[in-house]
């Protein structure tokens, strides 16, 4: 029978919420810099290279492998089954 074990996942859900904390606190300053920069009326930002995602529209055959980006974590619940011995 599967099991799951509690204290891994209170674990693994803290962290997760920890990361996600994280996330929104660098969303959060990066709309107030943006919000800043409309305010004293800056319209548009250049940038000295081109934004990856413009530069993965051109085909690049021998680069598309190595452009994989990371694997979204298991969810909690599989990654804590296990098997008991009774």
């Amino acid at each position: 029978m599967p099991t799951v074990d509690v204290e891994q996942n209170i674990r693994k859900l803290r962290e997760t919420i920890e990361q996600m904390t994280q996330e929104v606190f660098r969303l959060q300053g990066t709309l107030r810099l943006f919000v800043d920069f409309k305010k004293s009326g800056l319209k548009v930002v250049e940038l000295p290279h081109e934004p990856r995602e413009e530069a993965e529209e051109e085909p690049q055959a021998e680069e598309e492998p190595q452009a994989e980006e990371p694997q979204a974590e298991e969810p909690v619940e599989e990654v804590a089954e296990s098997s008991t011995q009774e």
